[in-house]
């Protein structure tokens, strides 16, 4: 905790100096426009967010399936991107595009299903469901069975 104290000026510093040489570079214009754009995209960022985030967190550990500690903190580390891209300033906005990439840690969870899905052995070619097969305006409900039709 008592790093933060140091680590708030010097992103500060860090700050200005990236834009004095983004400005030197490309333009003042352009670092304003760039500047602004960014503010924009996460004041965006902020205002899409909402209660999805807490939603999408919750409904990921629900599912039960292999879930890394960095996907389960997604919308955490959104909502931190769209903060860091409010900031003025361009080293706030690689850190936010690193938190935005889709990295996927180690699995977390002890399930051994997943969505991609391996399939068990001997149910590869099996869909189960109910089906209406209609013959000369006669129709006829099946459940749950397996039947093989002929081609037509």
């Amino acid at each position: 905790m008592r790093y933060i104290g140091w680590a708030l000026p010097i992103l500060a510093a860090l700050e200005v100096i990236s834009i004095i040489l983004v400005s030197n570079l490309i333009g003042g214009g352009w670092a304003l426009f760039i500047i602004l754009l960014s503010i924009f995209c996460g004041i965006f960022m902020l205002r899409n967010i909402g209660l999805s985030g807490l939603f999408l967190a919750m409904a990921t550990i629900r599912t039960g399936n292999n879930v890394s500690l960095y996907q389960l903190l997604w919308p955490v580390r959104y909502i931190l991107a769209a903060i860091l891209l409010i900031s003025p300033g361009f080293v706030s906005d690689i850190f936010a595009a690193l938190l935005l990439l889709p990295i996927s840690g180690k699995s977390q969870t002890g399930t051994n299903h997943s969505f991609s899905g391996s399939s068990q052995a001997g149910q590869e070619d099996i869909i189960e469901g109910e089906f209406t097969v209609e013959t000369d305006n006669e129709q006829t409900r099946h459940s749950g069975t397996q039947q093989h039709l002929p081609p037509e």
